[in-house]
């Protein structure tokens, strides 16, 4: 115990002492602080509800605003690229049958070659 608790704790004796011998018997100093002590430990904190709420509002608020500005951030690139998307289909339309036929002969080659040495 520090020395303040302690003559606390002599000044409270000696003014039971003054009111009666029988007080200063009945009087438990360390009882009544561990009573005390308990108290306070069984009552919740009071914390201030709608401010810790607030602060959830925005931050929520923010990761939305950063979230879609990077989606919009990712449309805007993939949309103003150079060139637009390349596809198959252009290519294959400039082919003769008998050209289609063998691409289409060495796509399945490949593919039954993948299969069977994966």
């Amino acid at each position: 115990m520090n020395s303040d608790a302690m003559n606390g704790d002599a000044r409270l004796e000696g003014l039971a002492k003054r009111l009666g011998h029988r007080a200063a018997d009945r009087l438990d100093v360390e009882a009544t602080a561990r009573k005390v002590v308990e108290r306070l430990r069984e009552q919740p904190v009071r914390r201030i509800a709608w401010v810790q709420q607030a602060w959830l509002r925005i931050a929520a608020a923010l990761v939305i605003m950063v979230g879609g500005a990077v989606a919009i951030r990712q449309n805007v690139v993939r949309s103003g690229g150079a060139h637009p998307a390349h596809l198959v289909a252009d290519d294959l339309t400039d082919l003769s049958t008998d050209e289609l036929r063998d691409v289409l002969t060495k796509f399945d080659e490949l593919i039954s070659t993948d299969l069977w040495s994966g």
